[in-house]
């Protein structure tokens, strides 16, 4: 509001300059054209040219009305711009910033008008995205509390019903403190996921980018998954095979990277059968790179599909009952400041098929 309220004070101060400067400058001409008429009418009546004094006065007052004419037009070319800038001006400082100046001259005042106009997009801009902001935070708290609710909820009345002695055979007691603990748990995990996700989605939360090999952060993250997928009987390709090609390096953040392929190798175990394989690919296709993670589960409905990557969403099928529904947007969010494309579908042939394109 400062800079508009300057650009105003400009405007009436160049407009007020002009202003006394046409009116100065008319005063200037009429005396010298009335001193010139009369310098003119003594000469004429010194040497009893009696005719043409007249003719020497209509040609001096046609002079001077022409003359005032495009002095008028002059003031009126340049005040119009300056009024329709002030508007713009005033509009802006009201918080409208979809009205233009409509000026377009190629001199200092259209100069002014240009950087109006651009000033004027570069706050709309700042002022949607204000309020895109405003609206993910608010339905970003409003899904917070709702699935905050849930566990605390269960920890509560477990809670309550064991301090009150409610539950007293030994085994009820057993299987609450059970309860308990992976409500508890899934609180944990909950809420370190929506740390992870309200950083990356914090334009002031930057990454480490380095040059980074796509084979080893993927090498990286099959050894962390490797114990897991062992106790469900699901193969992984060896990490430490040379299972993987050369591919150039990239600019990445390590750790980020390491995080996007375990979500994704850990969705794939999560919903893999048991005694399966899951396929990890890495190759380059043209100027790409590209790394697809494939397993043999039952896939993903095409109605879910729009939806995976929206925060809290859960596919309908009940194969992972403790997962926050957080996981897809963290890796999304990451493939997004790393300029990459995470692609997700249902191959006919079955499974889920992810592929993350990364642009070196």
């Amino acid at each position: 509001m400062k800079g508009i309220k300057n650009v105003k004070n400009i405007m009436n101060l160049r407009k007020r300059m002009l202003l006394y400067l046409v009116l100065l400058l008319t005063v200037a001409f009429v005396l010298f054209t009335l001193g010139l008429g009369m310098y003119v009418s003594n000469l004429l009546a010194q040497n009893n040219i009696d005719s043409g004094n007249w003719l020497l006065f209509y040609s001096i007052g046609a002079g001077m009305f022409l003359c005032l004419l495009k002095i008028a037009a002059l003031s009126l070319r340049v005040t119009k711009p300056l009024d329709k800038m002030k508007n713009a001006a005033l509009e802006m400082q009201k918080g409208v910033y979809t009205v233009p100046t409509g000026v377009k001259q190629s001199d200092e005042i259209g100069e002014l008008a240009a950087i109006l106009d651009d000033m004027a997009q570069q706050l709309s801009k700042v002022s949607s995205d204000k309020a895109e902001a405003e609206a993910r935070r608010h339905d970003f708290m409003a899904d917070i509390s709702h699935e905050l609710r849930t566990p605390i909820t269960v920890l509560r009345s477990s809670l309550e019903a064991l301090r009150d002695g409610v539950i007293t055979e030994p085994q009820q007691i057993v299987e609450y403190y059970q309860e308990m603990h992976a409500e508890s748990l899934y609180l944990e995990r909950l809420i370190s996921d929506l740390f992870d996700l309200a950083r990356l989605q914090s334009t002031e939360f930057s990454f480490e980018f380095e040059d980074v090999c796509l084979r080893d952060v993927l090498r990286d993250a099959l050894r962390t998954m490797l114990p897991g997928a062992s106790k469900r009987g699901i193969t992984l390709p060896c990490p430490d095979a040379n299972v993987f090609d050369y591919i150039p390096p990239i600019q990445g953040d390590y750790g980020r990277l390491k995080q996007l392929f375990i979500v994704l190798l850990d969705n794939a175990v999560k919903f893999s059968p048991e005694q399966k394989e899951i396929a990890v690919r890495i190759q380059p296709d043209g100027g790409k790179l590209c790394v697809t993670i494939q397993d043999e589960g039952s896939g993903i409905a095409l109605d879910d599909l729009p939806f995976i990557f929206e925060r809290f969403y859960r596919t309908k099928a009940d194969v992972n009952p403790t997962g926050t529904g957080l996981g897809l947007p963290i890796a999304k969010q990451i493939a997004d400041r790393h300029g990459a494309e995470i692609y997700i579908s249902t191959p006919p042939s079955g499974g889920t098929r992810v592929e993350i394109i990364f642009y070196p």
